[in-house]
C-alpha cells in the first residue's frame, strides 16, 4: 500500500471549523464578488505545472468567492448547454459503432463473410485488442494535448479514449455531486443505440442491393456520419473552464470555485510520473480496474451475442430487431434509476449490488431452462432482466472518478481502469460461439460467475475506501483540524454554502495533489 507523504505545499492551512469573516448578506448576492470572503492562505501561482485554475484565481488577489445558488445555475447551465449535446452524440456514434457487428450477426454477416468457428468471436475480440494497446498512449495525451483537438479528431485512431476522456471532462467542469447524472447522460446511449440503432437496421434491412450487403449499408452510412459530426465537434468543443469562448472572465471564476469543494483539482499539462507510480500503488486502483474488467465480460458477451441468443429463442431476423427496442428502453431506464438511488443514498456500492440480483436471476433462468415454445415467454423476460447491467458501467466510472485526485493520476486510473473493461471486452465474446447456440451453455455460465464475482469486489472495495477515509481522520486531527468534515462537493450548491461558512477546508484543492496526499478528501462509498 503506498504511504502518501504530506502536504506538497509549505503553507499553513487554515483549521477546520475556523469561522469565515462575516459579511452583509447583500455582497454574497453580488456577482464575481470575491472580495468579501475569506482569503487563502497564502495562495500563489506554482512556476511548473501548475493547475489552470490558477489562471483565473490569481485574479481575484488570493481571495475565495462563494459562488450563490443563482450564479451556479446560471453557469451551470451555460455549461451543460454547450458540453452535454456534443458529448451525446459523439458516444452514441461510437456505441453504433461497436453495436453494428451484432446487428449483422442477424442478417447474414457470418455467411456472407464466409466466417468459420470462432471467427466471429474473434471478430467482436478485435477491437478491444487494439484499445488495449493504444489506452497507455491515449493516457498520456489526454495530458499533454488540448481536450479540444484530442477527442473529435484523434478519437477516430484512438477510440480506446472516449470513456476516459468524457470521465476527465466531467471531472474537470462538474462538482462530484453532478457527476453522476452527466456520465448517465452520455453513457445512457448504450441503450438507445439498441432502441434506435434496432429501428435502423430494421429499415435498411429491407432494402435490396446488388452492390453492397445490408451490413455494408449499415457501416457506411454511419461512418459518414461520424466522420462530419468529428469535423463539427473540432469547432465546437472546449478545454476547461479556463480555455473556453463561452465563458466570460467572470463566469469562469465562477465555474472554477465551483470545483473547490472537489478537492480534486482542475488541469495541468505536465505529466508527472510520480503520481503514475502512486496510482500502481494505491489499492483501489486494482479494484477498478478488476471490478471493470469482470463486468465487461458479460458485457461484451451479450452485446456481441445478444440478437443471436434472442434468435436462439426462435425469433427471426427482424423479430430480433424489434425485440431489441424493448431492451434498449429497459437499459436507459435501468441508468435512470441508479442515477436517482445513488444521488439520493450520495453512495454508489448499494446500487451496484442490487443492479446484481436480477442480472444473476435472469443469467440463471437462460443457463437451465429448456429451450420450448412453452418457456419461450419466459426466457424472453430473463434476457430482459439482463439489462440492468447496464446500469453497472456509468455508475462504476462515477464511483471511481469521484475518489481520485491529482491531475495525471486522474487520468491514468481511468485508462488503467479503462483498461480493464477493453480486456473484458475481448475475453466476453470469446467465451461465447456460434456453433453453441441456441443454449450457450459455456457463455452464460462465464457470465454467471462473472455477476456473482463483481458482488465480492464491490464489497472488497467499500472496505477498504472505509478504512482510507478512517485514516484521513486521524491524519486531520494530527494536523490540528476537525476528525469529522463533511463532504460540500456532494451537496446541492445551498446546502454546501451554508457548511462552507463553518468549515475552511479547500486552500490545497487547486495545487494538484492526489487524494492520498490531501487529508481534507473524503471517500465516497
Amino acid at each position: 500500500m503506498y504511504n502518501p507523504s504530506p502536504s506538497l505545499s509549505s503553507e499553513k492551512n487554515v483549521p477546520c471549523g475556523t469561522p469565515l469573516p462575516s459579511s452583509p448578506s447583500s455582497d454574497l448576492k453580488q456577482n464575481a464578488s470575491v472580495s468579501n470572503i475569506s482569503e487563502a492562505s497564502g495562495t500563489r501561482v506554482p512556476t511548473k505545472g501548475h493547475d489552470e485554475a490558477f489562471e483565473v484565481l490569481k485574479t481575484t488577489n488570493g481571495k475565495f468567492h462563494l459562488v450563490t445558488e443563482e450564479e451556479n445555475k446560471r453557469v451551470l447551465a451555460k455549461i451543460d448547454r454547450h458540453l452535454m449535446p456534443i458529448m451525446f452524440t459523439i458516444y452514441f456514434l461510437q456505441y453504433m459503432d461497436k453495436q453494428t457487428l451484432s446487428f449483422s450477426s442477424v442478417f447474414g454477416i457470418r455467411q456472407n463473410a464466409h466466417l468459420v468457428g470462432d471467427q466471429y468471436s474473434w471478430l467482436g475480440s478485435i477491437l478491444f485488442i487494439a484499445e488495449i494497446l493504444c489506452q497507455p498512449l491515449s493516457a498520456y495525451m489526454l495530458v499533454k494535448l488540448r481536450l479540444s483537438f484530442y477527442v473529435p479528431f484523434i478519437l477516430g485512431a484512438f477510440e480506446a479514449s472516449v470513456q476516459a476522456a468524457f470521465v476527465l471532462i466531467g471531472q474537470i467542469w462538474y462538482r462530484r455531486q453532478e457527476q453522476g447524472f452527466r456520465i448517465a447522460i452520455w453513457y445512457s446511449n448504450n441503450g438507445w443505440g439498441n432502441v434506435f440503432g434496432s429501428l435502423i437496421v430494421y429499415g435498411l434491412g429491407h432494402i435490396k442491393s446488388r452492390v453492397l450487403y445490408t451490413y455494408q449499408i449499415v457501416f457506411l452510412l454511419l461512418g459518414l456520419v461520424t466522420f462530419f459530426v468529428g469535423l463539427i465537434s473540432f469547432y465546437v468543443f472546449p478545454d476547461n473552464p479556463v480555455r473556453n469562448r463561452f465563458l466570460n472572465a467572470e463566469e469562469k471564476v465562477i465555474a472554477v470555485e465551483r470545483l473547490r469543494a472537489n478537492q480534486q483539482g482542475l488541469e495541468t499539462k505536465e505529466f508527472k510520473i510520480a503520481q503514475t507510480v502512486e496510482m500502481f500503488l494505491d489499492l483501489k486502483s486494482w479494484c477498478w480496474m478488476t471490478m471493470m474488467f469482470v463486468i465487461t465480460i458479460p458485457v461484451a458477451g451479450i452485446n456481441i451475442f445478444g440478437p443471436m441468443i434472442l434468435q436462439g429463442l426462435g425469433f427471426d431476423s427482424y423479430q430480433v430487431m424489434l425485440l431489441n427496442v424493448p431492451f434498449g428502453v429497459l437499459q436507459v431506464s435501468c441508468i435512470a434509476a441508479a442515477f436517482l438511488a445513488s444521488n439520493k443514498l450520495r453512495m454508489k456500492s448499494p446500487v451496484l449490488l442490487l443492479a446484481m440480483i436480477p442480472c444473476i436471476t435472469g443469467t440463471a433462468m437462460l443457463l437451465f431452462l429448456d429451450r420450448t415454445s412453452r418457456n419461450k415467454p419466459i426466457l424472453l423476460a430473463a434476457y430482459y432482466t439482463l439489462s440492468a447491467y447496464t446500469a453497472v458501467t456509468p455508475t462504476l466510472l462515477n464511483w471511481q472518478s469521484t475518489n481520485v485526485a491529482g491531475h495525471t493520476k486522474k487520468t491514468s486510473t481511468t485508462a488503467f481502469m479503462v483498461t480493464g473493461g477493453f480486456c473484458g471486452g475481448m475475453v466476453g465474446p470469446l467465451l461465447f460461439s456460434p456453433q453453441e447456440g441456441p443454449r450457450f451453455r459455456k457463455g452464460l455460465f462465464a457470465l454467471l460467475i462473472a455477476f456473482c464475482a463483481f458482488s465480492v469486489l464491490v464489497c472488497i472495495t467499500v472496505t477498504y475506501l472505509r478504512y482510507l477515509n478512517r485514516r484521513n481522520e486521524n491524519r486531520r486531527i494530527l494536523a490540528g483540524k476537525r476528525a469529522k468534515i463533511i463532504d460540500i462537493s456532494m451537496l446541492p450548491v445551498q446546502d454546501a454554502n451554508a457548511l462552507q461558512l463553518q468549515n475552511v477546508i479547500g486552500h490545497d484543492a487547486f495545487k494538484d495533489m492526489t487524494d492520498l496526499q490531501n487529508e481534507e478528501f473524503i471517500y465516497v462509498y
